[in-house]
């Protein structure tokens, strides 16, 4: 089993996704319109297939100068319709690991209140920038999403283009190989953006079936327009 499975309940369980969208001004355009024409295939992939709706629960958070839980953590085959996003403000990283640290404890809670188990959940976090918050800031807000210390500490996998920095992706990523992914230089985000939401989509599928396998893991997607940024081998 890979060192990022986690363990496996007798109790049924569900296997939470956070996507975490850029949503700031650099966005308009072409990476915006993409988000929006592919959301609802994302939603029709993953919730018209009872196998991976059973276990999926799916959630789409926003962030630019503020952060917003735009679709509450969900069974996708319950859900009608995807919201909308629009392009605006500024890159604060800070404002989405915070907002991510607090709703991920508030739906465990939910959760578990309602008789569900969780797999260790996963942040799916796409940003076309730098963060334009204060490092410092941003860092502590990282640190205290992904701490060790905090029992429902999610696995993040992180995507970037436009003028993402694969330096601080492989900081959001705790510098985890296969964990972090950079589009080509030049790499249009028209093409980028339906690759990176079908890849998506293949590592929930992927994730999903490692549950019926007995081995939940969270498993990295395929982007042709993105390639893994390498990360050092510690001593």
């Amino acid at each position: 089993m890979s060192p990022d499975a986690v363990g496996v309940e007798e109790r049924y369980a569900v296997f939470p996704f956070y996507l975490c969208l850029d949503v700031s001004a650099s966005m308009s355009g072409d990476p915006i319109d993409g988000v929006n024409t592919q959301m609802p295939r994302l939603r029709h992939a993953i919730g018209e297939d009872p196998a991976i709706a059973e276990v999926i629960r799916f959630a789409v958070v926003t962030f630019s100068d503020v952060a917003r839980t735009l679709l509450p953590l969900s069974d996708l085959s319950m859900v009608e319709d995807v919201p909308t996003v629009a392009a605006q403000g500024r890159t604060s990283y800070g404002v989405a690991f915070g907002h991510l640290r607090t709703i991920i404890e508030a739906d465990y809670h939910a959760s578990r209140a309602a008789g569900d188990r969780w797999y260790r959940p996963a942040v799916l976090f796409v940003s076309d920038g730098r963060p334009t918050d204060d490092e410092e800031s941003w860092r502590a807000a990282h640190q205290r999403l992904v701490s060790p210390g905090w029992k429902r500490h999610p696995n993040i996998l992180a995507f970037g283009f436009g003028d993402a920095d694969p330096e601080v992706l492989k900081v959001v990523t705790e510098g985890k190989a296969n964990r972090a992914f950079i589009a080509a230089e030049g790499a249009e985000p028209a093409r980028v953006v339906p690759e990176l939401m079908a890849g998506l989509v293949s590592s929930i599928v992927s994730s999903s079936a490692s549950v019926a396998r007995g081995e939940a893991e969270l498993v990295p997607p395929v982007v042709a327009s993105m390639t893994p940024i390498p990360v050092d081998q510690l001593d």
